[in-house]
C-alpha cells in the first residue's frame, strides 16, 4: 500500500491524515507535502498516525526537518494515533520525548 495523505483544517490546526506506509517509493510526496503546508502558513501540525503502518529512517527525518521549520517560525508538530509499531520506531530512533503524542485527534485537538 503506497501512502495516502488527507490534510484538514480544525480551527487552528492543519490535520494530516496518514494511511498506508513512509517508505522510499513515498518519501518524495510526503515531505513535499508537509514542506507546502509549512510555506502556506500552518503553525499547528498535528500527524494523525492511525492508518499509519510503517515509517522508515528517511520519514523520520523529514518529520524532525518540519518540527525544526515549525519551531524556528514558532509552530510545532505533534502526533496521534501512534500503534505500538509506530511507537516503537520512534523510540528507537530516541525522538518519542521531542514531541507531544496523543492517543487520538480529539485529545490533542483539546491541548
Amino acid at each position: 500500500m503506497n501512502l495516502e495523505i488527507a490534510v484538514e483544517t480544525i480551527g487552528p490546526w492543519k490535520v494530516v491524515n496518514l494511511r498506508g506506509r513512509i517508505d522510499a517509493s513515498s518519501t518524495e510526496t510526503f515531505d513535499s507535502s508537509l514542506k507546502k503546508l509549512i510555506a502556506s502558513g500552518a503553525s499547528r501540525v498535528l500527524i494523525n498516525c492511525a492508518e499509519l503502518r510503517y515509517v522508515g529512517s528517511v520519514g523520520i527525518g523529514i518529520l524532525v526537518e518540519c518540527s525544526k521549520s515549525l519551531s524556528a517560525s514558532g509552530g510545532y508538530l505533534s502526533f496521534s494515533g501512534m500503534n505500538p509499531h509506530i511507537r516503537s520506531v520512534f523510540e528507537m530512533v530516541g525522538i518519542v520525548g521531542l514531541f507531544p503524542i496523543y492517543s487520538s485527534v480529539e485529545e490533542a485537538l483539546k491541548s
